[in-house]
């Protein structure tokens, strides 16, 4: 049994996705912007093929579609770890 069929069937699967990429665009931005944006990330929603983000500052907004590939690609590779394997996804900030 893989692990994301374990996940599924508990029903956290959103949560996790939710989670995975919460923490990448703080990994990210920490890395590339050397700002920790914990404070300023309010909520992330799943959609049908989006990824909704949401801050409460729009400069951050700003700098996180400069920082879109990076944040889409790992999280890409840390769901496909976890046996998920999601196609043609967009993160949208708002």
């Amino acid at each position: 049994m893989q692990l994301w069929d374990s996940i599924r069937r508990s029903g956290k699967d959103q949560v996790v996705i939710k989670s995975i990429i919460w923490n990448t665009i703080i990994e990210i931005f920490k890395w590339e912007k050397w700002i920790d944006v914990k404070n300023y990330l309010v909520s992330i929603r799943l959609m049908w093929d989006a990824i909704l983000v949401k801050t409460n500052k729009p400069l951050i907004n700003s700098e996180l579609l400069l920082l879109s590939e990076k944040i889409k690609k790992a999280s890409a590779e840390k769901l496909q770890r976890l046996g998920l394997r999601l196609k043609d996804f967009e993160i949208k900030y708002k």
